[in-house]
């Protein structure tokens, strides 16, 4: 098998990954745990199945290496932190996060006993699983890297459909979509300067950690 075909057979595999755990996502809507269960199988069954299509190393198709001057990327950390914070400032009349409250209580099950151990995992382990996918193995699919940073920015950002379809207004929502596959992009050039998805890792758990802020701020009342 060529390389070509062996590339095409990741992104083949890679895709119906995508849609299966969408589709999980919008139509079976199980419980917050096995929903992350069944993203897990399906993300990294599907980098398994190409380290042995490839006869590549886990870690080398998902690029994980160690980073040196780490100094630039703790800036921008920051300013991922900081920008999310200041974008909900922003466009925090035009959120109804009663609704958004609403649903994750319902949807992912969210109470005050669980929900900082959902959030530490979004942090820490949901964001590692999302760059390892797309920031790792997805995007080394593609021959031409910069169609592969769009793509994968493109796939990352329809992916979160199911998820925020249902909190925001259509102006916001197509707002955080377009929003996603920028972040998506720029999270690609991140991991490809430093050459590991380190960097775009720990860049994204920042993120998620200024997010999952507002939203236990929310569980616990203290937004309303």
């Amino acid at each position: 098998m060529v390389d070509r075909k062996k590339r095409v057979v990741g992104i083949v595999v890679a895709l119906i990954a995508v849609a299966i755990v969408f589709l999980i996502e919008q139509i079976v809507q199980p419980g917050y745990w096995v929903k992350s269960a069944i993203k897990v199988v399906c993300f990294v069954g599907s980098i398994v199945v190409y380290s042995v299509v490839s006869g590549k190393k886990f870690t080398d198709v998902i690029n994980l290496k160690k980073i040196t001057n780490s100094k630039p990327l703790l800036i921008c950390m920051a300013c991922f932190f900081l920008g999310i914070g200041i974008l909900f400032a922003l466009l925090r009349n035009q959120i109804d996060l009663s609704s958004i409250k609403e649903s994750l209580i319902a949807k992912e099950n969210l109470t005050k006993s669980n929900c900082l151990l959902v959030f530490a995992y979004i942090i820490v382990v949901n964001s590692f699983l999302e760059e390892s996918f797309f920031r790792g193995f997805f995007y080394s699919l593609f021959e031409n890297k910069k169609v592969g940073a769009v793509i994968s920015g493109l796939v990352f950002s329809l992916y979160h459909i199911g998820i925020v379809i249902t909190w925001f207004n259509p102006f916001i929502f197509a707002l955080c979509i377009a929003g996603l596959a920028v972040v998506g992009v720029f999270l690609q050039w991140l991991s490809s300067k430093y050459q590991s998805i380190m960097a775009s890792w720990i860049t994204h758990a920042c993120a998620n950690i200024a997010i999952n802020t507002i939203g236990a701020l929310m569980i616990f009342g203290v937004l309303s």
